[in-house]
């Protein structure tokens, strides 16, 4: 018998030349600028180079134009490699799925990703195409099989200026930090850039790239001159954000590991009382 013999259905994979292959402007919610993206871009061309393409990519055509709707950080990678002085002939390709339609297309980003994961804010702007296509948040949260509250809080991060939001994909400061420092300054971008700015100073003071809530504390003269307000009680935070989590569904414990999603303002408040 061959393997065929053993298929349920048939998928059909075509040698391409990657010259040939497209990529729409603006489809892929992934940001291209980001440094780590960028890296993880040339990690996978040097692979390339070495080994070939191993995991085919998924192409739509479009009026005749051949697009790439999976694989677009393979496909980068493949033309660096080329730009490099390594010869590509061709590589692995596959049709999408016949029935395929723009919402898949958009999904297929989340669900379909077996490279570098999403960031946050990549993620966001996934939902936020579905939800201009007409999608609901608790639909997009079961389809991505995550709770409503991570979807709302995701999305909330595209509410965040540019200047803000760069902080997180350079892997300055984490969403929940600066999310819990712009509302602490009722959305005052200049005083929000200010405190994170320096929360990145004193963390590069300390041989660190990402700033933590503790990095603001003081103004950077360490903890002999804070005047920060007392903490409240650790044990009472806990029970307060757990009987919060279970009000809004955001406990799933049916598995043998129980995981809660927490807002980005008790994490916050998490990290600086735990003094992370």
């Amino acid at each position: 018998m061959a393997l065929k013999d053993f298929a349920e259905g048939r998928t059909d994979q075509y040698k391409i030349d990657p010259r040939k292959l497209q990529i729409k402007e603006g489809w892929n919610s992934r940001d291209f600028s980001d440094p780590a993206n960028q890296q993880h871009i040339e990690e996978l061309s040097k692979s390339i180079a070495e080994v070939g393409v191993k995991r085919a990519l998924v192409v739509s055509v479009e009026n005749d134009i051949p697009y790439v709707v999976d694989g677009e950080c393979r496909y980068r990678a493949i033309m660096l490699a080329i730009k490099n002085g390594h010869e590509v002939k061709t590589v692995p390709v596959v049709g999408e799925d016949r029935f395929a339609n723009d919402a898949d297309r958009i999904f297929g980003q989340i669900l379909y990703n077996s490279g570098k994961a999403l960031t946050g804010i990549e993620q966001a702007k996934v939902f936020k195409r579905l939800l201009d296509l007409g999608w609901l948040q608790q639909d997009i949260a079961k389809k991505a099989g995550i709770s409503g509250g991570r979807v709302s809080q995701l999305l909330e991060l595209l509410t965040l200026p540019v200047v803000l939001q760069k902080f997180i994909t350079e892997g300055k400061a984490s969403a929940s930090m600066v999310l819990a420092t712009f509302k602490k300054h009722n959305g005052d971008v200049a005083l929000t850039v200010a405190e994170l700015s320096g929360a990145v100073a004193n963390a590069e003071a300390q041989g660190r790239k990402r700033a933590m809530p503790k990095d603001t504390e003081g103004n950077g003269e360490g903890k002999e001159g804070k005047t920060s307000k007392p903490k409240s009680n650790l044990k009472s935070h806990l029970k307060t954000m757990i009987e919060r989590a279970y009000a809004d569904e955001r406990i799933d414990d049916t598995e043998a590991m129980v995981t809660m999603t927490v807002s980005e303002g008790d994490w916050a408040e998490l990290m600086e009382m735990i003094d992370y």
